[in-house]
């Protein structure tokens, strides 16, 4: 008998575990998202799952493309409350601008600071970094030349929203 209870234990909690696994679609068909965006696969993966913003629990950012101008960006999905974020897709957001085609990497931001490019407004040449530190993790944006790094960012939330941090040029 307590193998059987154990495989229907193991059963329920496997359906409950895929189930919740995609409850970001739900939200977004649930905020209607879907009638002004489209899930994209710009980017791989097409989604990042982290606790972004400390509450403990895992939210998720997927690419999407704005449907009517074909505009790049990134939708982000709190867990516990369902607030939406979209950078890019045609929201202006940083230096990123409001179309993220031109982010061909992005991953998972773990380090606890991170180097904010700084420029000198006379000139435009790229000064010395300021240290700006992380409570939680980002998502660094980046764009490559001939396999280089050249420049990009690093979503973050602040405590209160999300920022920018610029890197490279």
């Amino acid at each position: 008998m307590k193998p059987l209870l154990f495989i229907v234990f193991f059963l329920l909690s496997f359906m409950e575990q895929r189930t919740d696994a995609l409850w970001y679609i739900k939200v977004f068909k649930a905020k209607g998202l879907d009638k002004k965006y489209q899930l994209s696969s710009f980017l791989q993966p097409t989604y990042i799952r982290a606790d972004f913003n400390g509450d403990s629990l895992e939210d998720v950012a997927l690419t999407i493309t704005e449907k009517s101008t074909n505009r790049k960006g990134i939708l982000l999905i709190h867990k516990k409350s369902n607030n939406i974020y979209i950078f890019g897709a045609g929201t202006n957001f940083g230096s990123g601008g409001n179309n993220f085609k031109w982010i061909d990497r992005w991953g998972l931001y773990n380090n606890k600071t991170a180097s904010e490019a700084q420029f000198d407004e006379a000139t435009g040449d790229m000064i010395d970094g300021k240290e700006i530190k992380l409570n939680h993790p980002g998502i660094l944006l980046e764009d490559h030349e001939d396999g280089a790094f050249i420049s990009g960012g690093i979503l973050y939330w602040n405590g209160k929203n999300y920022s920018w941090i610029h890197q490279g040029e």
